[in-house]
């Protein structure tokens, strides 16, 4: 995995020969992408038919993030696919038993056509994780990877839409999708189109083989549906979650009620009885429109974002042990450089700066500014990050960011 991420950033892995700025200029909540690439192993560091069975096994305990579905056919329930397993000497432990995941059950279901699908893969693969990582550092934007694993011949959903937008790598096998027309740009959450929902007049606008090594990208609110051919088919779709301008207009929005207390009045029954209450609301909000979005508002509504973005993230743990020990032995000439597959963002706050990073927020104080600037601009001993800071706080910042998952020694 690591040399699969190691070369170049994951976003331009996973669009090559596309190029980042090509896909946010033309594709990036507009249009749909087909990469073909003619090369089968291309996601084999990825993700792979083994990893599809080591997550039944590692992720026995978690039925709720397996599902197995058929187009035209009810969802499997979660009973049909688990058995109930005692605890170990529950009779003198006193634990119940929980429901676990049956292998040879879901195996049963997708030689009978049913699609298996597993809910945020990541948390039972390290390798996916990290890859998730070194993507929502490049987009900026927390990416839940579903796999799907179909029978040939099969389709696990009918067509639908989605509330965020899509990246999947085809990693065995084939599918077509038929792609169609919007019919509603950029969906909210409140604005499903549900698989097995009715709806006339749908517009084809693509059809697409989707080929081992082959990437598909497709804007939320695209209807879609895929079918697989006479081959069994693996995919990792990659959900996409950035901030939008609607979160953050809703942020400040409950921040402005927080502090102002005319948003938080009650409208008695005789105002809602009015005729011309939506006048005179309009014309009240639009006084109050600077006030709610000021600047100082808005950043802390960004703020918060940010922070939740984060908060979403899970910290690497590659080489995690090996670091920390080296750590404790930092000197000025040790070589130190930034994890570049880590999600991370730096800002100044008053005098100080914050670090967030997977899972937190981290203050430092104003004398650690430009040694965080320099490891930004690259790999360099502990000593060069900044000359005017004292050693001891060198080689201490350096341990925190070793510890945190920020910076590698060497």
């Amino acid at each position: 995995m690591e040399s699969v991420i190691a070369k170049r950033p994951a976003l331009e892995f996973i669009l090559a020969p596309s190029t980042a700025a090509d896909f946010f200029e033309r594709h990036f909540e507009k249009l749909p992408l087909h990469v073909e690439r003619n090369d089968p192993a291309y996601f084999a560091g990825v993700y792979s038919v083994a990893d599809v069975e080591d997550s039944l096994v590692v992720g026995a305990r978690e039925p709720e993030n397996f599902a197995l579905v058929k187009a035209g056919s009810p969802e499997v329930a979660e009973d049909d696919f688990t058995y109930e397993r005692p605890s170990v000497r529950w009779r003198l432990t006193g634990k119940g038993p929980r429901r676990w995941i049956d292998a040879r059950k879901v195996v049963n279901y997708f030689a009978d056509g049913y699609t298996l699908i597993i809910k945020d893969a990541a948390l039972f693969s390290a390798d996916l994780q990290r890859f998730c990582n070194h993507l929502q550092r490049d987009l900026m934007a927390f990416a839940q990877p579903n796999v799907y694993i179909t029978p040939p011949a099969a389709q696990g959903f009918q067509v639908h839409h989605d509330t965020h937008d899509t990246l999947t790598a085809q990693i065995a096998g084939e599918k077509t999708w038929r792609i169609y027309e919007p019919i509603i740009a950029l969906p909210l959450e409140s604005q499903p189109f549900h698989s097995g929902t009715k709806v006339e007049g749908l517009k084809l606008l693509d059809e697409v083989r989707l080929l081992p090594g082959d990437t598909l990208y497709i804007p939320r609110g695209f209807p879609h549906e895929a079918k697989t051919s006479a081959s069994m088919s693996l995919h990792c779709t990659f959900a996409l979650a950035p901030v939008r301008i609607t979160d953050v207009m809703d942020l400040a929005l409950r921040i402005a009620g927080d502090q102002d207390v005319e948003l938080r009045h009650a409208l008695p029954p005789a105002v809602l009885a009015q005729e011309d209450l939506a006048t005179r609301l309009g014309e009240f909000f639009e006084s109050r429109l600077a006030q709610t979005f000021e600047t100082p508002r808005m950043q802390v509504a960004v703020d918060i974002a940010l922070n939740e973005l984060f908060r979403l993230t899970r910290p690497n743990a590659n080489g995690a042990f090996e670091q920390a020990l080296e750590a404790l032995d930092v000197k000025p000439s040790t070589r130190v450089r930034i994890d570049e597959t880590v999600p991370y963002m730096v800002r100044q706050r008053g005098d100080g700066i914050e670090l967030l990073i997977a899972g937190k927020v981290v203050a430092f104080p104003p004398l650690c500014r430009t040694a965080f600037e320099r490891l930004q601009q690259g790999p360099s001993t502990v000593a060069e990050m900044d000359p005017a800071l004292a050693p001891e706080h060198s080689t201490l910042l350096i341990r925190l960011l070793v510890l945190e998952g920020l910076v590698i020694i060497g």
